[in-house]
């Protein structure tokens, strides 16, 4: 048995985006760690993820959307999980006040915010050369045919429930993806293929909503830069998956069950690439270094915080005794 790793927060083009009240609120046992060095936080949850695998209980594993470091673990049988609150994530997400010492942190993650932010309406330019281009009764078909043809049959009950995570993050070394990971057990995959602007997220969270009436459970995997696209949704139980193949998270067939699925061949005016290509290339350029600027502000903003990881003073035999304490409530 394997851990299913994702992410819950982002640093995007709409600031400090969290979706940890959709994945922990419900939770019947919830552990926050504040105040806690990042090494033995660190620590401790990997030694719950490893006690928990070995004792073939599922996993889910969080990650840091600074560094993709694990944040935190979800035991989803036990209705129990754990997590790293990190004080600046907070300051930006409900306004908790900071201390001097993690004031450069929070000022370099707004900077680079600020970036993401101006690669926003540069990506609209992106795509709105292909919505021109689109064949909308085209797309509106396929979305129909993808949905009828694999949502015949229902669930079954009541109507089913969806789950708000991310599948990547822009981190402080650049995109990251856990696709191969989220989607490792499952029999099919379809790799949605096309260009920005060409209605992939409308056509994921059509077949997100699809799924629910009919009953199924799903994972709605959102977009890092912009939290409001949907880039994949998983219908677990079905051993299914769809996702938007492009980049920053390019992927290929690679196992059997993977296929691929292009919006722009089937509903983008041939040649529109050719056309455009000279807009296309500065609009990529001007995009790619807006989001440049973002990736230096989030190395920027880790380097800070390393800084005061390792001058603080930590009480490492109450550290040790909380730990004991936690594994007595998890097992």
């Amino acid at each position: 048995m394997n851990s299913i790793p994702f992410f819950i927060s982002s640093h995007s083009s709409r600031g400090f985006v969290s979706f940890y009240d959709e994945n922990y609120a419900s939770l019947s046992t919830k552990i926050v760690l504040t105040g806690w060095p990042q090494q033995q936080a660190t620590q401790l949850l990997e030694a719950i993820e490893s006690a928990a695998l070995k004792k073939e209980v599922p996993v889910w594993k969080i990650l840091h959307s600074l560094d993709a470091s694990i944040e935190g673990i979800i035991l989803p049988q036990q209705s129990a999980g754990i997590f790293f609150s990190r004080p600046w994530d907070n300051a930006l997400s409900d306004g908790t006040a900071l201390t001097a010492a993690y004031q450069p942190v929070r000022q370099y993650l707004e900077e680079a915010h600020h970036h993401f932010a101006a690669a926003l309406p540069i990506h609209d330019q992106w795509e709105a050369i292909y919505i021109q281009n689109m064949d909308y009764q085209a797309l509106d078909q396929l979305t129909e045919k993808t949905v009828s043809s694999l949502l015949s049959k229902g669930a079954g009950g009541e109507s089913g429930t969806n789950r708000m995570r991310f599948l990547g993050a822009a981190t402080k070394d650049g995109s990251v993806d856990v696709i191969d990971e989220i989607t490792s057990g499952l029999e099919k995959r379809i790799f949605i293929k096309g260009r920005p602007g060409t209605g992939k997220s409308t056509f994921l969270k059509k077949l997100r909503a699809a799924a629910n009436e009919s009953g199924w459970d799903t994972e709605e995997y959102r977009c890092a830069f912009d939290p409001n696209s949907a880039d994949m949704v998983v219908i677990r139980k079905m051993g299914l998956c769809f996702f938007d193949s492009t980049a920053p998270h390019e992927h290929f067939p690679s196992r059997p069950g993977d296929e691929i699925l292009d919006i722009y061949e089937a509903a983008v005016a041939p040649g529109t690439d050719e056309r455009y290509e000279s807009e296309l290339k500065k609009i990529a350029a001007d995009y790619k270094n807006e989001i440049r600027q973002a990736t230096a502000a989030l190395h920027s903003a880790y380097e800070a915080w390393n800084h005061v990881t390792q001058t603080a003073d930590w009480d490492e035999d109450a550290i040790e005794k909380e730990k004991q304490r936690i594994f007595s409530i998890l097992f």
